[in-house]
């Protein structure tokens, strides 16, 4: 996205929230009683949240654990050898045909 003005800055009497810093100046004018970030201390944040990986595009969580089970699908039998979670046995466990298709009806109700 290409801006052909310089973004509005806002002057402001600000501490950052995270470490401390002062802040003069911001895009955006705060909202009382919300918490201001200067800019490391909000790229931090973000990349936290996005799983530490940094740069831009998208969550990098890497691959997700699975579980080695050997359960039947409570809604047709078929056999599920592997889950992205650990069952603990008081719910019914669908596969992936079974899961979507009791989703999209729960949906439609």
């Amino acid at each position: 996205m290409a801006f052909d003005s310089p973004r509005q800055m806002y002057p402001v009497n600000e501490k950052c929230a995270g470490c401390g810093v002062a802040i003069t100046e911001l895009p955006f004018q705060p909202t009382a009683g919300r918490p201001v970030y200067c800019t490391d201390c909000n790229r931090q944040y973000r990349d936290r949240r996005r799983g530490g990986g940094g740069g831009g595009g998208g969550m990098s969580r890497g691959p997700r654990q699975m579980y080695a089970v050997d359960l039947q699908c409570a809604g047709c039998g078929t056999a599920i050898t592997e889950l992205p979670f650990q069952p603990t046995g008081d719910r019914p466990v669908y596969c992936r045909t079974c899961l979507a298709a009791k989703r999209g009806s729960a949906m439609a109700a």
